[in-house]
């Protein structure tokens, strides 16, 4: 019973001592300074005629030098690009990219109306010093004449 009683009494001393720590004096922590990023956007206006055809992807293409894509933004920013639909107007507004609609085209062929469901896709690739936007149609088809319509893109850069 002795035996079993020192050990009780050394356990509980042991913990005792374990488990006790000294507190630290902590000084007064300095006021947080609020974030401070840097924000940028960058209108990329294209022209109908701005677009080139890509045989091998069927894919028409725009391609921009920007110079604000630096490096450092290229590595450490967001970079996010939306195209505006009626550009300043009280109507304007922004989809983000890629986007992709739906369209359907009517046609009339021996007195008869036929339709033709197709998509539009645009999307972006950038690189340092540079930005590729795409328009494509889901079926590659693209009449000898077509051509895509303006647009007005907003690059944002977060860094």
């Amino acid at each position: 019973m002795k035996k079993l009683s020192f050990l009780f009494v050394s356990m509980a001393f042991l913990l005792c001592f374990s488990s006790c720590t000294t507190e630290k004096k902590q000084e007064p922590q300095e006021p947080q300074q609020p974030c401070k990023f840097n924000k940028q956007t960058i209108d990329i206006v294209v022209n109908s005629n701005d677009w080139k055809f890509d045989n091998q992807t069927g894919q028409f293409f725009y391609h921009q030098d920007i110079e604000e894509l630096t490096s450092n933004v290229y590595n450490y920013a967001e970079v996010s690009v939306s195209r505006e639909y009626n550009s300043k107007t009280a109507n304007a507004y922004q989809v983000a990219l890629p986007e992709t609609s739906y369209h359907i085209e009517y046609f009339e062929e021996d007195g008869e109306t036929y339709s033709v469901y197709y998509q539009q896709h645009v999307d972006y690739i950038y690189g340092v010093g540079w930005i590729e936007i795409f328009f494509t149609i889901s079926d590659f088809y693209y009449p000898s004449d077509f051509m895509p319509e303006s647009m007005i893109f907003r690059m944002q850069l977060t860094y």
